[in-house]
């Protein structure tokens, strides 16, 4: 269980074109460290599993903030992690906000893992979205976290202002897969209202990526980010009562389910090249799946499996939980009937 406590905006030394945490995380103010306590002990108290729960500080940037803010939200921790009831926390935080002094202080507080906004790894597309860091500065902070022994997360956002698709994965994709991070986030861009990125979008001066554009951009990511064993452990905003509200969301790729939509395009990706790997012309095909992965690969409105049965002419398309298939995201083509 992670129990989660939100600092938006905190320590930020830039406005990001695309940013607005208000409107994100639904809270307008930073937790406080003395309320900590009695948070982790109201999702203590409703813990049924055995295992130690995980403390995690979202939005804003974590180690950007003075030394005596961080130490007091670390030190109201402790005691928990003393009693063995928090086994560890993981923060988030900029790339250029990374020195010995600060790791010194993690470290000694059980922070474990850490999540930079690295966003892209082209600079010039950095300067474009208000960034004010480089892509050094995340190759160098995910060196130092590294060689501290800290797990590093970095957060990826497709369709940042000046950037391309293709772009995106030969200059971001790309230096990542470098730099090799324990786990990516993929955050498409969205028009937020009451961002800088609002007004570029309301003058014409940026367009988003198309829900589909989205879709397509993550899988090739995802794709690519796995091959390398680099795990991609989040796709697109948790929903929140706040971005469902009417006018928060003024344009790009937002679903409620965008990770779903993805898994679902690479299912039916992967159940395709199966099927063009088939010799002959069949009528009726089954595939096996993780069991967690029925839904995603039937599709939104059997939308996969309609589109198999379209394109490949098949009479019946049937698709079945096999717990023989361990990995997520894997397909295999079990019979085919002629």
């Amino acid at each position: 269980m992670i129990i989660p406590f939100f600092i938006p905006h905190s320590g930020c030394l830039h406005q990001c074109v695309f940013c607005n945490q208000r409107n994100i995380t639904g809270q307008i103010h930073p937790d406080d460290a003395s309320a900590i306590p009695d948070k982790i002990n109201r999702y203590l108290s409703s813990h049924t599993s055995h295992e130690p729960a995980e403390v995690a500080f979202y939005g804003g940037s974590f180690t950007a903030l003075p030394l005596d803010a961080q130490r007091s939200y670390l030190e109201a921790v402790r005691p928990f992690i003393q009693a063995g009831s928090v086994c560890k926390i993981r923060l988030s935080t900029r790339p250029d906000s990374i020195n010995r002094e600060i790791l010194k202080l993690l470290r000694e507080h059980h922070v474990t893992a850490i999540e930079l906004g690295a966003q892209s790894m082209d600079d010039q597309v950095l300067i474009k979205s208000g960034r004010g860091h480089t892509a050094h500065d995340t190759r160098i902070a995910v060196t130092r976290l590294k060689e501290h022994g800290m797990a590093v997360g970095l957060q990826l956002m497709p369709g940042l202002p000046g950037d391309t698709a293709a772009n995106f994965i030969r200059s971001t994709i790309g230096g990542v897969i470098a730099v090799k991070p324990d786990f990516v986030r993929l955050y498409p861009v969205l028009v937020i209202k009451g961002t800088p990125l609002e007004m570029l979008f309301r003058n014409g001066c940026y367009l988003p990526l198309s829900l589909g554009e989205a879709i397509s951009l993550c899988a090739d990511a995802i794709r690519k980010l796995e091959r390398e064993g680099i795990a991609v452990i989040r796709i697109g905003l948790q929903p929140t009562e706040e971005l469902g509200k009417t006018g928060t969301v003024l344009a790009g790729p937002f679903h409620p389910a965008f990770g779903q939509l993805v898994d679902s395009s690479m299912l039916l990706e992967g159940m395709r090249s199966a099927l063009r790997k088939a010799r002959g012309k069949c009528n009726t095909a089954e595939f096996l799946v993780n069991p967690k992965d029925i839904s995603s690969a039937i599709g939104q409105r059997r939308c996969n499996v309609e589109a198999l049965i379209r394109e490949f002419r098949l009479e019946k398309v049937s698709i079945v939980g096999d717990s023989k298939i361990r990995r997520k995201g894997e397909t295999r083509l079990s019979s085919l009937r002629y």
